[in-house]
């Protein structure tokens, strides 16, 4: 019996560990929630079955880059303060991570147009790398034949240091970008940012060798 209540402590004391840990979380289902330099749709891209998402429309080709994101001292994402949350975050080092969707839609390219488009995700932060910059995401389907209106889906899932965040930093954005011809505008959409934590392996395993053994028991 002694051994079962260790045992139960050991596994709620995880769980505990897991849930305690930081995350922000931003879905759009009701609005942009705080992102800037976006339109929200509620219905777009045709073919999503994510539900509401953030266009960021680039009318002219070339290269641009936008903010979208300044991590608040507000509320948002699910916290009280986004900020304090993003340093939180960023002092688990690469145990830290942030993921998105991102889709570009073929029917918005103008008519009888074929041609090359890129993504670039930035991220910015006080720290020592400042300004780091991650082009061309959509390596492989980073081409547009002309009238082709296949919606294109990107799944992204790194590192805080893939956007050169770092534990000790105090400030942060998210920019997004597009470069393309010039007679080739891109329309990008986002959905289900995620920032949050990888659980530590230690805790993860306590949590789950304690529950096969609660579950043993019982058979047993």
């Amino acid at each position: 019996m002694k051994t079962r209540f260790w045992i139960w402590a050991g596994l709620c004391t995880a769980a505990w560990t897991l849930q305690a840990q930081p995350q922000l979380l931003y879905t759009f289902d009701s609005g942009v929630e705080g992102f800037q330099n976006v339109v929200w749709r509620p219905n777009a891209p045709a073919g999503w079955a994510g539900g509401a998402t953030i266009q960021q429309n680039h009318t002219a080709g070339g290269w641009q880059n936008r903010l979208i994101k300044e991590f608040s001292w507000g509320p948002g994402g699910g916290v009280d303060n986004q900020q304090l949350a993003m340093q939180e975050l960023a002092n688990y080092g690469d145990l830290a991570r942030i993921s998105f969707d991102v889709m570009v839609d073929g029917g918005s390219f103008p008519p009888d147009v074929s041609g090359w488009f890129q993504l670039t995700i930035v991220g910015n932060s006080d720290g020592p790398n400042g300004w780091t910059q991650r082009e061309n995401q959509f390596t492989v389907t980073g081409w547009h034949n002309a009238n082709d209106s296949t919606l294109y889906t990107l799944h992204i899932d790194q590192p805080f240091s893939w956007l050169g965040w770092e534990p000790g930093d105090t400030w942060f954005q998210l920019w997004a970008g597009a470069n393309s011809p010039s007679d080739m505008p891109v329309n990008f959409y986002f959905d289900n940012v995620r920032l949050y934590v990888v659980p530590e392996p230690g805790a993860l395993g306590l949590f789950l060798w304690g529950g096969f053994w609660l579950w043993s028991r019982r058979r047993g």
